[in-house]
C-alpha cells in the first residue's frame, strides 16, 4: 500500500467520525493524493471480484475450435466453396 493512499484513508476515517473537518492541511493532503487512494481502493475491489469469480467458476471452460473446410479448385478464381463448422452451430450434432 502506498503511504499517500494510507494517509487519505486515515483522513477519510477521521472525517467520517466528525474530527478535523475544517483542517486546511488535511484538506490539501486529501485533495492532492485522492488519486492514489482511488487506485488502491480499485485494486482491493478487483481482488475481491477475482476471488468471487474463482468461486463461481473454478475451472475455465475449454474452447472447442471450429473446423474450416475449403475446396481449392472450383468454379471461381478463388476456388470452390469454403465452410466453417462448429459443434454448437451444426444442425446435425452427432
Amino acid at each position: 500500500m502506498d503511504w499517500r493512499a494510507f494517509t487519505v484513508e486515515v483522513i477519510r476515517q477521521l472525517w467520517d467520525r466528525g474530527l478535523y473537518r475544517d483542517n486546511p492541511w488535511l484538506r490539501r493532503c486529501h485533495d492532492n493524493w485522492i488519486g492514489f487512494w482511488i487506485d488502491w481502493k480499485t485494486s482491493l475491489t478487483m481482488k475481491a471480484v477475482n476471488r468471487q469469480l474463482k468461486k463461481l467458476n473454478p475451472e475455465p471452460v475449454k474452447m472447442i475450435e471450429p473446423t474450416f473446410e475449403e475446396t481449392l479448385e472450383g468454379d471461381t478464381l478463388l476456388g470452390g466453396p469454403m465452410r466453417l463448422h462448429h459443434e454448437f452451430t451444426d444442425d446435425n450434432n452427432t
